[in-house]
């Protein structure tokens, strides 16, 4: 089956409603993929509602609700005349559980996010009208049509968002965090890099679009609060604007943290070293994988420029030369992996003492690069989107077999975060030590937590008591059925990317 294109002509709509008419009750909703079996998911507040609710105009009426968060969903809620569901691929099942409920009580659904924009057709048969990319230059036109009555099913914008415009986020939807909450806040959108498995370039275009940094600024003063995370694919991305961002940010003593290329890190010593004095104490870079094969093959190489285990670890030497703490994002699955890459990433962030970790297996997001290859070779397995979690094989890989490659990945999080080996990489990041802690042992709990091992139990001995869930089954009749609406489009891959989607 080949993908049909997403090229959707710009949509003919009506006029907004004039000043004082046409109020919609709108519910905006961020779904928990798994709400049955206790929360799951990101535990921060939803950044895609907070941007949603503050481009809405002022005549309607907003409030929220954070599934993952454990806010409960009332189809029965006669207060709300329009329900916005954003949905990643992995909460697709849920969104769509959620928009049937609300339109079988009467309600007006819109749906978006990365899944609906990349699988638009999937996605109108759960709701009324479905927006596709960027909400900025479309979401008043739909609230004008949904109030004059006639939604026109897909919506978007002819261009990506200006963020010169862009908004504060409606923080003040969202309940009162303690000062030590961490608090996202985005300075910039948009990847000129092109890897297989992730979709940043998809939604949100090859160039980089900067929002003013006396914007950026004058939010962080406002959220009050101390700990910030960017949600930048690359924080690094302009040196000239990292110059002005960072030196503004040294005068407002916070600690960030942020996303980065190793490349554009690890070349600039001056400035890494300006980002260490404003702030940062840790970076997320994306190693994907340590075989110079699999990075050249998936595109990856053009965006770190390193690509043997020597060359990544010199690389990683110079963020901790200036007291960073290195977050590795680790992929295991690509063609070239065998069953003893858990090994020898194990031993390379080992010597390295690498922090943190993120581990995830290979994961065929709709649309993207790796889906068309590995669907046209009939190697996807299921098209059930709750398992694209970046922890269930969901295809075939070439050198070893699925439940090897589930198995393995779950193994790397609670072997590298036992509490021997939080213990030997302190050294080299003590130069945060609470933070490093309080962040190893928290992710050893949820490493645990969720592959229900025993949290006394040597990770070593681990012998998958929890038996989570088997290797993948051939998809059924329902699975065929959605692949039939597969179209192009992406989602990024799990640990690799931040917040994308927006409604």
């Amino acid at each position: 089956m080949e993908t049909e294109k997403i090229d959707f002509p710009h949509v003919s709509v009506s006029q907004p409603p004039t000043d004082g008419e046409g109020t919609v009750r709108i519910r905006l909703i961020y779904p928990d993929p798994n709400p049955r079996v206790g929360l799951s998911g990101r535990k921060v507040e939803s950044a895609a509602l907070q941007l949603l609710a503050a481009i809405t105009p002022p005549m309607h009426d907003v409030s929220v609700v954070q599934e993952h968060l454990g806010d409960t969903v009332r189809f029965d809620d006669a207060h709300v005349d329009l329900v916005g569901i954003t949905a990643m691929t992995i909460q697709a099942r849920r969104a769509y559980e959620i928009a049937d409920g609300y339109r079988s009580a009467g309600k007006t659904v819109v749906l978006g996010g990365i899944h609906p924009s990349v699988q638009p057709s999937e996605a109108l048969q759960h709701a009324d009208a479905v927006v596709v990319g960027e909400a900025e230059p479309i979401w008043s036109q739909v609230l004008a049509d949904a109030a004059a009555g006639h939604l026109h099913g897909l919506y978007r914008g002819q261009k990506y968002a200006d963020l010169t415009q862009l908004p504060p986020y409606r923080r003040d939807l969202f309940p009162k965090r303690s000062s030590f909450a961490l608090a996202s806040v985005q300075a910039a959108r948009g990847c000129p890099y092109d890897c297989s498995f992730c979709s940043a370039t998809l939604f949100t275009g090859h160039k980089y679009r900067f929002r003013p940094v006396e914007n950026v600024i004058a939010e962080i003063k406002a959220l009050g609060r101390r700990f910030i995370f960017f949600l930048d694919d690359n924080i690094f991305a302009s040196e000239r604007y990292c110059r002005e961002l960072f030196s503004e940010l040294k005068k407002l003593n916070i600690i960030w943290v942020g996303q980065a290329s190793l490349h554009l890190t690890a070349s600039n010593p001056e400035l890494l070293e300006l980002a260490a004095e404003s702030g940062c104490f840790s970076l997320f870079v994306g190693i994907e994988s340590l075989t110079a094969s699999n990075l050249r093959a998936t595109g990856s190489l053009a965006k770190n420029r390193v690509g043997t285990p020597e060359e990544i670890g010199r690389s990683i030497r110079v963020l901790h030369d200036h007291d960073i703490i290195v977050m590795a994002g680790v992929i295991f699955g690509f063609d070239d992996d065998d069953p003893e890459v858990f090994a020898r990433t194990r031993e390379f962030l080992f010597d390295n003492r690498v922090g943190h970790g993120s581990f995830s297996a290979l994961t065929p997001f709709p649309g993207t690069k790796l889906f068309e290859t590995l669907h046209a070779q009939s190697r996807i397995t299921t098209y059930d989107w709750s398992k694209y979690d970046g922890a269930t094989a969901v295809f075939s890989p070439k050198l070893m077999t699925a439940e090897q490659l589930q198995e393995g990945t779950r193994r790397m999080g609670v072997n590298f975060y036992s509490t021997p080996k939080i213990l030997r990489r302190f050294w080299t990041n003590r130069h945060h030590p609470f933070i490093y802690l309080a962040t190893s042992f928290a992710w050893r709990h949820s490493c645990r937590v969720e592959n229900r091992v025993p949290l006394y139990c040597p990770s070593g001995s681990w012998k998958n008591n929890g038996k989570r869930s088997p290797a993948p089954e051939t998809g059924g009749s329902a699975d065929r059925k959605l692949i039939v609406l597969a179209e192009q489009g992406a989602e990024e891959q799990v640990g690799c990317a931040s917040v994308r989607g927006l409604v």
